[in-house]
C-alpha cells in the first residue's frame, strides 16, 4: 500500500533520491561558467573603453616568435583550434592544441606546431555554445575552444580595434 506524496521518481536511482541528476548538475555548472564569464567579459569591456589592454610578459615560448613593435594582451595556457578551410594538404592537421596568444597584431597558436593569423585577418569572431569561431577574410575559418569564450571575444575585437588604429 503506498501513502499519497511517498511515490519515488522512477527516473532517480534510490541511493540518490532528493539528489539532482547529473544532467542537472551539468548544465548547471555549464550555466554557472557561462554567466561568469559573461561578466569577465563586461568588466573587460568598460575597462578597455577607459584604458585600453595592458601588455603582458612575454613567456618563453611566444616571446622569440615576437616582433620587436608586438606585444602580448592576453593568453590561453590550454587551447584547441580547429581549422576549416578548403584545400589543407593531405596530412595537415585540421587540429592543434597548444597556448593561445593574441598579441598586438595577430592571434598564434604555439603548440606541437605553430599557427599564426593577422588581426586584420579575422572579420569577425562569434560564440556558438562555448567554443568561439573565427571568421577569417579569405574565406578560412577556426573554431576554438578556450577557457572563457565570451571574454576572449572581447579581447580579440579590442586588439582588433587598437591595430586599425
Amino acid at each position: 500500500m503506498e501513502r499519497a506524496g511517498s511515490q519515488a521518481d522512477p527516473r532517480r536511482a534510490p541511493d540518490t533520491v532528493g539528489a539532482d541528476p547529473p544532467s542537472v548538475r551539468d548544465a548547471a555548472e555549464i550555466l554557472a561558467r557561462a554567466a561568469a564569464d559573461e561578466a569577465a567579459a563586461d568588466r573587460a569591456r568598460t575597462c578597455y573603453r577607459t584604458r585600453g589592454m595592458a601588455p603582458l610578459d612575454a613567456d618563453a615560448r611566444i616571446g622569440p616568435l615576437l616582433a620587436p613593435d608586438e606585444a602580448v594582451v592576453a593568453v590561453r595556457h590550454s587551447a584547441a583550434l580547429d581549422r576549416r578551410e578548403s584545400g589543407l594538404r593531405s596530412g595537415a592537421p585540421a587540429a592543434l592544441a597548444g597556448g593561445l596568444y593574441l598579441t598586438s597584431r595577430r592571434l598564434v597558436l604555439v603548440g606541437r606546431l605553430t599557427l599564426s593569423f593577422g588581426l586584420d585577418e579575422i572579420e569577425d569572431a562569434v560564440l556558438s555554445g562555448e567554443r568561439l569561431l573565427l571568421v577569417m577574410r579569405d574565406g578560412r575559418g577556426a573554431s576554438l575552444d578556450v577557457a572563457q569564450p565570451r571574454l576572449f571575444r572581447v579581447e580579440i575585437a579590442t586588439a582588433r580595434a587598437f591595430a586599425r588604429g
